[in-house]
């Protein structure tokens, strides 16, 4: 009865365990619904979150693939960079030595230009050097033109007065004749004539030497050449000139016995003794004029002027136009005259 109360007490308590199981398991099956629902939103959520993550690691990957190639590119760009800061470097030294060698060009520059300006002024200068000594070169040879035509016409004059001598020595010659046919007592006086005529052609003749002097002297003979030359043409012209007063004296006696014979002859007797003074006066100052063109063809240095400067005048002291008695006093003369003329 114990045993039989015990299990029913038993199965009482199994009874009410396995009530309170099936009540447990009935909170459990709606947990457990509950819970299955709850893992379906879960799987849902879970689903979704995964797909976000896929969407993330997609994005990650892009972003990884963006950061790697930004790498690379930040990588290139450091390289690019380095480059660039080496080639800066060297573009900054060749642009130290760029603006050193523009410094030194600009230097340069400025010294050419000043060369340039100097060669500029020396150009100018030489222009105007080379006008003026192309006018002094053009009035010298305007001036040595003039010089040779006057020398000319002093030759051709001088080659007149030598004719003239020529047709005086005829009329000599003709007044002989005229004095042989007078009377016999004449033959004296034909004789005196007839040395008078020889005296005259050898005047002529020493007149001619003269003037070939003077003309060895035009074709440059210089220095002490020129002075023995002059000194020579004194010598000559003094000995010509008294050669040619006793010519004229012995023309004048010529003269004093033709007037017993013949009056009228007188007046020509005069004139041939004027003309001769005349003569050798014209004679002598031609040779100075061709001396003294001589000269100003020579220049300013002409051997003539230096002979002349070392000859001293007579009595040591400038004659009158008057009483000029040899060429150098002459000479001087003609440059006295042309200074005043100027």
């Amino acid at each position: 009865m114990q045993k039989a109360a015990a299990q029913i007490i038993e199965i009482n308590k199994n009874r009410d365990e396995l009530r309170r199981l099936g009540e447990e398991r009935s909170e459990k099956n709606e947990a457990l619904t509950a819970l299955e629902a709850n893992a379906g939103e879960l799987r849902n959520e879970l689903r979704r979150r995964e797909e976000q993550l896929q969407q993330i690691s997609n994005k990650l990957l892009d972003a990884e693939a963006r950061l790697e190639e930004r790498a690379l590119e930040l990588d290139k760009m450091g390289r690019m960079y380095d480059e660039a800061t080496f080639a800066s470097s060297s573009r900054q030294i060749e642009l130290v030595a760029r603006e050193t060698e523009v410094e030194k060009l600009s230097t340069d520059v400025s010294d050419l230009r000043d060369q340039r300006k100097e060669a500029d002024r020396k150009v100018r200068e030489m222009a105007a050097e080379t006008k003026a000594a192309q006018d002094a070169l053009k009035l010298e040879k305007r001036r040595a033109s003039d010089l040779e035509t006057r020398l000319e016409r002093t030759i051709s004059t001088l080659s007149d007065r030598e004719e003239k001598l020529d047709r005086r020595e005829k009329e000599l010659g003709r007044l002989r004749e005229e004095i042989k046919t007078n009377s016999g007592s004449e033959s004296d006086l034909s004789a005196e004539l007839s040395n008078a005529q020889e005296e005259k052609v050898k005047l002529e003749g020493e007149v001619a030497e003269l003037t070939l002097q003077m003309s060895k002297l035009l074709e440059g003979a210089k220095g002490a050449d020129i002075e023995k030359a002059m000194e020579k043409l004194n010598a000559d012209r003094d000995r010509i000139e008294g050669r040619l007063k006793t010519l004229v004296d012995e023309n004048k006696k010529l003269r004093k016995q033709v007037e017993v014979f013949e009056r009228d002859k007188s007046d020509d007797w005069d004139e041939e003794r004027r003309e001769n003074a005349l003569l050798r006066e014209q004679i002598n100052d031609l040779a100075a004029e061709v001396v003294n063109l001589t000269m100003a063809l020579d220049g300013p240095d002409s051997p003539i002027r230096k002979a002349l400067d070392e000859t001293p005048p007579i009595n040591g002291a400038p004659k009158a136009a008057d009483t000029i008695v040899n060429l150098a006093d002459r000479v001087r003369a003609l440059q006295k005259a042309a200074a005043t003329q100027r």
